[in-house]
């Protein structure tokens, strides 16, 4: 029989093993969570890295993309760029046009000649910034961006307006908090009718709900619509992409688009390739990665805070013939 002192012995040094040689955490696999995610990341550590990214939008040829990238607080964002040389992506670089103020949004025209945004530049001399969003666009002259324009007054209010997509007929869908909708932000539609934009109209509840349409991207035909609903009950995550089809001129009720990209976290940001094939978004999955019996020492914590899987956005895309989307 072992003695007291040998049996006290014996668990303080189980207990220093213990200590002294904890199970160590590892960084997410990027290559294993690639493959077992079926929407591809754009870019990984190019496009997508351990920053904020989102809002994606793709010129027809499909090498040039222009995206948003966040500051941690969202208390500031600028427009982005990056093209594709020998089979990779450039380094990105601020647009020519943003850099400065609070751009966010974009969004290219199907023929990829006018970007839409939203920003918070101011409207006149007198003001140092605009106390809310309001949607500008640019156009490209020899292949170089123009100054910006602000949209007209009836597009933009005293309000937000954020989150622009147009079709091929130039018709420009986006989300906007003014009064009279359904809910905190609702989506919008303003036609495109000789060379002016409408008065926007507030789209019904088939899109539009009590909760929040914080984003929207049209198909270049205009018969696909894809939103991001916010906190919506019944949702696989706290904000969930839905879309709804056009048939005989209406707009169908808005659906989830399914497990195949919302996830238990925030996806967001739709926006549909000039060829109408390929839906673009931006998704914070990987965001709770944790493994209870294990630590992390600080160089695999400081490896995974910036690793493109920290929980913070990254762009994907997707096939949209891989969705099976049905009225």
């Amino acid at each position: 029989m072992k003695s007291p002192t040998c049996a006290l012995v014996l668990v303080l040094l189980y207990t220093y093993s213990c200590v002294k040689n904890p199970k160590t955490t590892q960084v997410p696999d990027l290559d294993t969570f690639l493959l077992s995610y079926e929407p591809q990341m754009v870019g990984p550590n190019i496009i997508s890295k351990s920053n904020f990214e989102g809002h994606a939008s793709i010129t027809p040829s499909g090498d040039e993309i222009y995206f948003v990238v966040y500051t941690h607080n969202h208390s500031y964002s600028t427009i982005v760029y990056s093209t594709f040389n020998d089979g990779a992506w450039s380094e990105p670089e601020i647009a020519s046009f943003s850099g400065r103020y609070s751009d966010g949004s974009p969004a290219l025209s199907p023929d990829g000649n006018t970007l839409f945004f939203s920003s918070r530049r101011p409207t006149d001399q007198e003001q140092d910034i605009n106390p809310s969003n309001d949607i500008w666009y640019v156009k490209r002259n020899n292949n170089e961006w123009d100054s910006p324009k602000r949209l007209p007054q009836g597009v933009n209010t005293e309000f937000n307006e954020f989150s622009p997509s147009v079709d091929r007929k130039g018709n420009l869908y986006f989300c906007s908090n003014r009064p009279g909708g359904f809910g905190d932000m609702d989506v919008y539609y303003s036609e495109y009718n000789g060379g002016k934009y409408q008065p926007p109209i507030l789209l019904d509840d088939a899109i539009n709900s009590e909760y929040q349409e914080g984003n929207v991207g049209v198909t270049p035909n205009g018969e696909k619509l894809f939103i991001m609903v916010q906190h919506k009950p019944g949702d696989l995550g706290y904000d969930d992409i839905h879309y709804s089809l056009k048939t005989g001129g209406q707009w169908g009720p808005a659906k989830n688009i399914g497990p195949k990209i919302n996830t238990y976290s925030y996806d967001f940001s739709p926006k549909v390739s000039p060829d109408g094939k390929t839906l673009f978004f931006a998704s914070r999955v990987n965001r709770d990665y944790t493994v209870k019996d294990s630590l992390y020492t600080f160089k695999t914590f400081n490896a995974f805070l910036n690793s493109p899987l920290n929980g913070l956005g990254n762009i994907y895309k997707i096939e949209l013939s891989k969705l099976n989307l049905e009225q």
